[in-house]
């Protein structure tokens, strides 16, 4: 149907939600977004930011804040990559070149 560009954005509101505020963050959901969701994405680039982006905040690493989700979408819109800047680093998560 053409709406594959949206399961990233969602994906990264969802851990938006979870992270920062602690909502959506039902056991079921989260493992369900964790194992199945998050590595269906078709583009290997976004499964990959996206993955790293859950292993840190799933680690405590990071809070993936609101402001990074946007950052993040507003990024990928304007440069066709997705790329997430962490709190702590400032560095971007972003894809392995190979």
């Amino acid at each position: 149907m053409g709406l594959e560009h949206l399961n990233g954005g969602f994906l990264l509101h969802l851990l938006n939600e979870q992270s920062e505020h602690n909502s959506l963050a039902d056991a079921y959901l989260i493992g369900s977004m964790d194992r199945w969701w998050a590595n269906c994405l078709r583009n290997q680039e976004e499964r990959q930011v996206i993955g790293e982006a859950i292993t840190k905040v799933r680690s405590g690493q990071m809070t993936f804040t609101r402001e990074m989700y946007e950052d993040a979408l507003r990024q990928r819109k304007e440069a066709g990559t997705l790329s997430i800047v962490t709190e702590q680093s400032e560095e971007p998560v972003t894809a392995i070149e190979s």
